[in-house]
């Protein structure tokens, strides 16, 4: 059985406890049963015994009543009673109406017969005469069951009291167990929440040969493999960065010389787009690498602004709603995780995009929308995925991709929090 909402400690406590309750409730109905079962035979036991004492001491005249009992009057039991053939009483005691009455309605019994009244257990049998063989007399002898029973109460309540402790001590046993065993878990925790998001060189100390120790050595392993990964990742970002930086700055420098030439507009444009594409490069680099933006910040005005200058010349109405806040992130990432947006936006739009400003909490959220025909995608997420791109849609499928990391890089993300009427997508930074 499964405890939603519980953590494994507390599971596997509660569980013991549940366990161990359940088999004590079992060990303790199998008793009840028995005791139920003993007190029967030992009443059962008690009154043929006391019948057959009393029987033997019964003896008939000539005439077939009976004659004198073999025992004074006064040493018959209290319980016992002595009818002649008739069903008249011959010997009795002085009971309560309930018990006489009950004892001579089997005066006329003419066979063995044991039955329970309230609290009490009788048995009757008829006694024959041995040269007729006609019943004599009838005896009805009897029992309380409350000694019996309550042996037996109080048996079954000191067993409730003993399956309790039991549980009890079983729980608070596999809590020190538990809690014993899952200390290097917790330790291990621990060590991986103080650890930065790229200590490459922080591993877990194992002490012991246990499965605790084993599985640390796993993760170490696992984590050396994860380090020379991202290490390759980093020194192929690195190379790949060097070969981009080269051929812009060169095509930087052959328009910075011809507008000195021959000054142009479009050569104007190639520096602005040579060096946004640098920003873009240096920003990306970054993200690969890691580097901690802890002290930065902007406005989202300033964020705005600058993803709708790298817009090309449009028609459609774009505008802005919303107040200029503070977000703790530098500037060219929360541009580089914006931009996608508003350029998916502007490519799809009918006659308008907003972009608009809002705050959440400790958040902030820039949210674009845009009038055109909604997402064709069943499952919206799959948009982040990349490679993958809106049948519509004439890029390569890489811009939300990269919005989505970037974000998440600054401790954001990126939602798709309307598909149609607007479609609307939404970045999340944290508010500074």
């Amino acid at each position: 059985m499964r405890l939603p909402g519980r953590t494994l400690r507390a599971r596997i406590v509660w569980s013991t406890a549940l366990v161990s309750a359940v088999a004590m409730a079992a060990m303790v109905g199998a008793v009840v049963v028995v005791l139920g079962v003993l007190t029967n035979h030992n009443i059962s036991t008690a009154l043929n015994n006391q019948l057959a004492a009393v029987t033997a001491t019964v003896q008939f005249s000539a005439t077939g009543g009976v004659s004198q009992l073999a025992t004074p009057d006064d040493a018959i039991d209290d319980t016992t009673w002595v009818f002649d053939s008739h069903g008249a009483q011959i010997v009795g005691p002085r009971v309560g109406e309930h018990e006489q009455t009950t004892a001579v309605s089997l005066a006329s019994t003419r066979a063995r017969v044991e039955i329970d009244r309230r609290d009490r257990a009788y048995l009757a049998a008829p006694i024959t005469i041995e040269k007729t063989g006609k019943v004599g007399a009838v005896v009805v002898v009897s029992a309380s069951r409350q000694p019996y029973e309550t042996s037996r109460d109080i048996v079954a309540a000191g067993l409730v009291l003993v399956g309790l402790l039991v549980a009890a001590g079983s729980a608070a046993i596999a809590a020190w167990t538990i809690r014993r065993a899952l200390e290097p878990v917790e330790s291990m925790a621990k060590l991986a929440e103080d650890w930065s998001e790229h200590d490459l060189e922080s591993r877990f100390v194992g002490v012991g040969h246990d499965e605790i120790s084993q599985l640390g050595n796993t993760l170490n392993v696992l984590l050396d493999r994860v380090a020379n990964a991202i290490r390759s990742e980093q020194q192929l970002t690195s190379e790949l960065a060097h070969e981009l930086r080269t051929p812009l700055t060169a095509i930087r420098g052959e328009a910075e010389l011809g507008m000195m030439i021959s000054p142009d507009e479009r050569l104007t444009r190639i520096v602005d787009l040579t060096d946004r594409m640098t920003s873009t490069i240096n920003t990306l680099l970054a993200v690969a690498r890691g580097h901690d933006s802890t002290g930065t910040r902007c406005f989202t005005s300033e964020v705005i602004a600058m993803a709708l200058a790298d817009l090309p010349a449009t028609a459609l109405r774009i505008q802005t709603v919303g107040p200029d806040l503070l977000v703790s992130a530098p500037v060219e990432l929360a541009v580089r995780a914006l931009a996608p947006l508003v350029v998916n936006a502007v490519q799809h739009a009918a006659s308008e995009v907003t972009v608009t400003a809002s705050a959440n909490g400790r958040g902030v959220e820039i949210s674009v929308s845009d009038d055109g025909a909604g997402l064709a995608a069943a499952d919206p997420d799959e948009l982040f995925t990349a490679g993958v791109r809106d049948e519509q849609s004439t890029g390569v499928g890489l811009g939300l991709a990269l919005s989505r990391r970037v974000a998440r890089t600054l401790g954001g993300d990126v939602l798709v929090t309307s598909p149609s009427s607007p479609t609307t997508f939404t970045l999340t930074m944290l508010r500074f």
